[in-house]
């Protein structure tokens, strides 16, 4: 059986660029200076990893966990409101894999009740077979540990497996495990080390549908 891994934010959900926007609305009222550098080196990682990137630009005494809370908050006001918004393909993609007969799985360094959230609140979960969080591993992306635990769960051999992503780390994360990287960009374009690691980049989720039917899930 082939099986198939994504990342959450930026891939299933258009969420990156929400909360940036919450990243900026929370750091206006701080008057925190400009944070979107911070913001796109933590693409991919987990809360951990973010607020050592916090505590190296304002100091070890910065309330990591104030901010995050408040960009939660405004976060989730914002998606109860409007809802999750999903990537174009998401549901075709998905529809096509379980007709073939994929293992899916997400790997998402968002914490594992975040992404059921937003999985139940999508209707996507009955897509899925695992769900690994980030909360669930003691190291993030890059490393590959959340989707060797993914695909140990799916029972799927990684070498023969694909990961789709769209950020630096992930993509890393993908290849360091053994798995075929598909890389759909989102808010940071491909650069010369990604086209290296990555089977393939592809411009959508659409996309990724017609090159896997292609290659008839052959690795």
């Amino acid at each position: 059986m082939p099986a198939i891994v994504f990342d959450m934010d930026g891939v299933l959900i258009d969420s990156e660029r929400l909360v940036l926007k919450a990243w900026q609305h929370v750091g206006a009222e701080l008057a925190l200076p400009d944070l979107n550098p911070i913001f796109y080196k933590a693409i991919g990682t987990t809360h951990a990893h973010t607020a050592t990137l916090f505590a190296e630009a304002f100091g070890r005494d910065f309330d990591y966990v104030g901010f995050r809370d408040r960009v939660r908050a405004y976060f989730y006001d914002v998606l109860t409101v409007n809802g999750a918004p999903l990537k174009p393909g998401v549901r075709e993609l998905l529809d096509w894999l379980k007709s073939e007969g994929w293992a899916i799985a997400i790997a998402s360094s968002s914490r594992e009740a975040g992404v059921r959230l937003n999985m139940e609140r999508t209707g996507l979960i009955s897509y899925f077979d695992v769900l690994i969080g980030g909360d669930m591993l003691t190291v993030s992306k890059p490393a590959p540990d959340i989707y060797l635990r993914a695909c140990a769960e799916l029972g799927a051999d990684p070498r023969l497996s694909y990961a789709v992503e769209d950020s630096y780390n992930g993509i890393r994360s993908a290849h360091a495990a053994g798995m075929h990287a598909l890389m759909v960009p989102d808010m940071v374009p491909p650069n010369d080390e990604m086209r290296g690691l990555a089977r393939a980049v592809l411009p959508d989720l659409f996309a990724v549908r017609e090159w896997l039917a292609a290659r008839e899930a052959r690795p």
